[in-house]
């Protein structure tokens, strides 16, 4: 299971950064039209606005697996071993709500419901757009439930625990 949770950090990685290098190779396109050819290239900036929506939502997928999203560690550090388990647990319950209440069902019912909507350059569905939303949803909740099951039988740390060298 930790395999399997690690090639899908890793192929959330590749994803990642083919949208960061096509977002440079548009961005660098869109400045090459505008000003050395002074045609502006339309399509660019919404492409750019869409990939950075995908990429933003696969990189917070990405954070939930790989445990690098932002958190406060104060008080579950300075709780005991099997406490912090119990904290953890019950944060992963509620991160497994919102992304099944917001962000799969919610988006799935935005995304049916804008797929006769399209974008108003490249003519794409919006639907499409609006899917990367149940999409996050599915990574974020099954990288959540390896991470609560590793944490649980102990093959992996919390995210907040302390090694024996560190201190306060």
């Amino acid at each position: 299971m930790l395999s399997f949770k690690r090639w899908l950090e890793r192929v959330l990685l590749v994803l990642m950064a083919m949208m960061l290098i096509a977002m440079v190779c548009l961005m660098l396109w869109q400045v090459a039209a505008r000003y050395l050819l002074g045609v502006p290239a339309l399509y660019t900036e919404e492409s750019l606005r869409f990939l950075m929506i995908w990429m933003a939502l696969t990189g917070s997928a990405y954070c939930f697996g790989a445990n690098k999203h932002l958190s406060l560690d104060l008080i579950p550090s300075l709780l005991p071993e099997k406490a912090g388990r119990i904290l953890y647990l019950i944060n992963a319950l509620v991160v497994l709500a919102f992304a099944g209440l917001v962000l799969l069902w919610g988006g799935w019912q935005a995304s049916m419901s804008a797929l006769n909507q399209v974008s108003p350059i490249m003519q794409l569905s919006m639907g499409y757009v609006y899917l990367i939303l149940p999409i996050s949803a599915l990574l974020i909740s099954v990288l959540q439930l390896i991470n609560v099951f590793l944490i649980m039988t102990g093959r992996l740390r919390l995210p907040y625990a302390k090694s024996s060298a560190e201190g306060f």
